[in-house]
């Protein structure tokens, strides 16, 4: 499960809008937002891929630990 609101963190320590990390992966806008809330949790894996690139972490920075 992804954890949103570590991409959340990540995306505003680095400064990027919702709009800029759509735009730099190709993900929508709505999509990102609803990761970010946790209302959709298991994103394909080449999105994960997609925002650890863009937010220059590892995918596993962004994945839930339970």
């Amino acid at each position: 499960m992804l954890n949103g609101s570590k991409v959340r963190e990540l995306r505003n320590s680095k400064g990027y809008t919702t709009l800029d990390i759509s735009n730099f992966t190709h993900i929508s806008k709505s999509y990102i937002e609803e990761l970010e809330r946790g209302t959709k949790k298991n994103p394909a894996f080449n999105k994960v891929v997609l925002l650890a690139e863009v937010l220059g972490v590892k995918i596993d920075d962004l994945i839930l630990r339970i």
